[in-house]
C-alpha cells in the first residue's frame, strides 16, 4: 500500500491529534525507509522519528517494522518499543508501554502479529511466536508461546481463556 492510502486507514481509526500525528511519523518513516527516497528526505524523517516518536512520545517504532494498515494507537504510541523485524498486520491496535521484542541476536526471533489484534497496557510478545488474528492481549501480559485465532490471553505467562468463534 501507499503512504497515502496507509495514513488515510490510520486516520479512521485514531480520532485523537496526539495518535494521528504519531501514526504519521511512523508511516513517513516507514516509507523513507522502504523507498528509493533522496538522502535528504530519508535524514528529514529520520529528524522525525527522533524529536516525536523518541522524544515526545517515547516510543521506539523504526521504520523496517512492517505494519499494515488500520494501526490505532489509543494513547498515541506512548512507551511502545518494537523490534526492527516484526511484522504487524492489518487493523492492530496497541495502548501504551507494548513491547514486541526478540530473543538473542538472532533477527528471525520476533513476534509475528495478525490482523485485528488488541495489545492492553502493559503487554508484550517476546520471541518467535505467532499472535493470530483477532486476538485480545489482556493488561501486563507476556506472549511467549504461539496464540490461535480468536484467543483471548491474560496472565504474567499468558494463558487462554477460550476461543471466539
Amino acid at each position: 500500500m501507499s503512504l497515502k492510502s496507509d495514513l488515510s486507514a490510520d486516520y479512521r481509526v485514531n480520532k485523537r491529534l496526539l495518535g494521528r500525528i504519531t501514526v504519521t511519523a511512523f508511516r513517513v518513516n516507514r516509507w523513507a525507509h522502504r523507498s528509493r527516497a533522496r538522502k535528504l528526505k530519508r535524514v528529514l524523517a529520520k529528524a522525525l522519528d527522533v524529536v516525536w516518536m523518541q522524544g515526545v512520545v517515547g516510543a521506539d517504532m523504526p521504520g523496517r517494522v512492517h505494519c499494515g494498515p488500520g494501526l490505532r494507537l489509543p494513547h498515541g504510541g506512548r512507551g511502545i518499543a518494537i523490534h526492527p523485524n516484526v511484522r504487524i498486520g492489518a487493523g492492530v491496535a496497541f495502548y501504551h508501554r507494548v513491547t514486541l521484542r526478540g530473543f538473542g541476536h538472532d533477527r528471525t526471533n520476533v513476534p509475528t502479529v495478525g490482523d485485528g489484534v488488541l495489545f492492553c497496557v502493559n503487554s508484550a510478545a517476546v520471541g518467535r511466536v505467532n499472535v493470530g488474528n483477532n486476538v485480545t492481549v489482556g493488561a501486563g501480559t507476556v506472549i511467549s508461546s504461539d496464540v490461535p485465532d480468536g484467543a483471548t490471553a491474560v496472565g504474567a505467562k499468558a494463558r487462554y481463556l477460550g476461543l471466539s468463534d
